[in-house]
């Protein structure tokens, strides 16, 4: 058929089509292109470079570490060295740019991954079509791992969502099949002035009469228990957590029937000084290398203090400690925020070890990586929780990925939140009365203010610093031979 003949024949069906349907269909038909990113041909997408900026806060010094945790001391660090991209770990925002102008961002977990862990990708991907992210994905998950490695993977697959949603002009949920929920659900942790009870409670007050209607406390067993005789049992100078970070039955840590006890008094003294604030769920973490046992006996020993659910109890790989301690209570078990991909988490869904899984949206593998987690949990009856550590970048990502997930409960609000979060997006107060309203905008749907991000990086680490020492850096890729 001509081209004469094609346009006479379109122009033919759209006048039926108007007549039939009230110029309703010539209407849609006009209207359609005036959602697509004119700047962007998708199909002629190209990546041409990786940046990365690693945020210190003001000053670019190193952050202090959340309760001596993993982030490290606050002090002078050495010198970027030219070309790589950062010195040492931070909060670390990924930059993926385009032949074609438009630019994607991404955010590892907020509390020490290294500049490697994203960068050693740069090679495989720069060349590669930004649309084409579970391609890309599968082509560099090889590299990433549990914990904090897995971040660097997932803060470029971010990135990726971020550039195929500019180019189509839609949000990354409607990529994702769209969406179950408008607002993400968010639960908190305390963030008291001190360790008195009257301050920890007024502190959990504040969150519930903000709007949160989930809280989490973490409890630090051994903390709680020092001096008092005859409650736990341990080596010599064992404080509950170990700078080595061996698991739990190497530790030889047990508490007694007392000290379970005395840590139940503790929870039900802080919710008594909360009054009807104490009626909101409650979760609790943290509780030191315990044994399978002692975690048993500190469960049953809870449960008159109604906790929501437990957390982390023993490594998350352990499936058979899972599922002695979860058999053994009556209280809702969840763990796996260190778990990367979501095969490392069907072990304990198919054995129903846990009652909830809870990966962290930076660390499992990215937005499609959650999906596909929640997908599989839920074949087996296991809901989701989502642990996070993230600036406003990462909460976006996050809820775009949750919105598209149809068996979540509720996402992680970690606090403090510095206040320079505010500044380096346009997305204001991200959480509104306990929920984070899911941005419609396309890509992640908000925008990113890197000048603001600036003062907050050390020389060699912002986003206008190459990072061409990983241009030929490539290794083997082969899972076999």
């Amino acid at each position: 058929m001509s081209t004469k003949e094609n346009a006479i024949s379109r122009r033919s069906l759209l006048s039926r089509g108007a007549a039939v349907a009230g110029l309703g269909l010539l209407a849609d038909l006009e209207a359609y292109p005036q959602n697509v990113n004119r700047n962007s041909i998708p199909s002629d997408l190209k990546i041409t470079d990786m940046r990365i900026a690693v945020l210190r806060g003001p000053g670019g010094q190193s952050p202090a570490g959340r309760g001596g945790a993993r982030g490290g001391g606050r002090g002078p660090l050495p010198p970027a060295t030219p070309g790589t991209g950062g010195a040492s770990g931070g909060t670390i925002i990924v930059r993926i740019d385009t032949n074609q102008g438009i630019s994607g961002y991404g955010q590892t977990i907020g509390d020490g991954p290294q500049p490697n862990y994203v960068l050693t990708h740069k090679a495989r991907v720069v060349g590669e079509n930004p649309c084409n992210v579970d391609k890309i994905f599968r082509k560099i998950k090889i590299h990433g791992a549990y914990n904090r490695r897995g971040s660097g993977v997932n803060a470029i697959e971010n990135a990726l969502w971020d550039l195929a949603g500019k180019a189509y002009g839609v949000p990354i949920y409607q990529m994702l099949g769209g969406k179950f929920r408008d607002k993400v659900r968010m639960y908190t942790e305390g963030n008291s002035r001190s360790d008195d009870i009257k301050d920890i409670a007024a502190d959990y007050k504040e969150r519930v009469a903000a709007g949160f209607t989930m809280l989490k406390m973490d409890l630090g067993v051994a903390r709680i228990l020092q001096g008092k005789r005859g409650t736990m049992f341990a080596p010599a100078g064992y404080n509950g957590e170990p700078g080595e970070g061996p698991e739990n039955y190497y530790q030889g840590l047990e508490i007694s029937d007392k000290g379970c006890e005395i840590v139940a008094d503790y929870v039900a003294s802080i919710k008594e000084a909360m009054g009807d604030a104490a009626d909101i769920p409650m979760g609790h973490d943290h509780f030191g290398h315990l044994t399978a046992k002692s975690c048993i006996k500190l469960a049953n020993a809870m449960e008159r203090v109604t906790p929501s659910y437990l957390e982390d109890m023993v490594p998350w790989f352990r499936v058979e400690e899972w599922k002695l301690i979860t058999n053994s209570i009556r209280v809702p078990t969840l763990t796996g925020e260190d778990a990367y991909l979501v095969e490392s988490l069907e072990p304990l869904c198919q054995a129903r070890a846990v009652d909830y899984i809870h990966p962290d949206h930076l660390v499992i593998g990215g937005c499609l990586e959650l999906k596909k987690t929640a997908d599989m949990a839920a074949k087996y009856s296991v809901g989701m929780m989502v642990h996070s550590n993230a600036t406003p970048i990462g909460y976006a990502a996050g809820a775009h990925a949750i919105a598209a997930c149809q068996n979540f409960l509720a996402m992680e609000w970690h606090q403090p939140q510095p206040a320079w979060h505010k500044d380096i997006t346009d997305a204001g107060d991200l959480v509104v009365k306990g929920f984070i309203p899911v941005p419609t905008g396309p890509g992640l749907g908000i925008k990113v203010n890197e000048e603001a991000m600036r003062p907050l990086c050390r020389q060699g680490e912002f986003f206008t610093d190459p990072t061409t020492y990983w241009d030929s850096q490539t290794g083997g890729d082969k899972t076999y031979t």
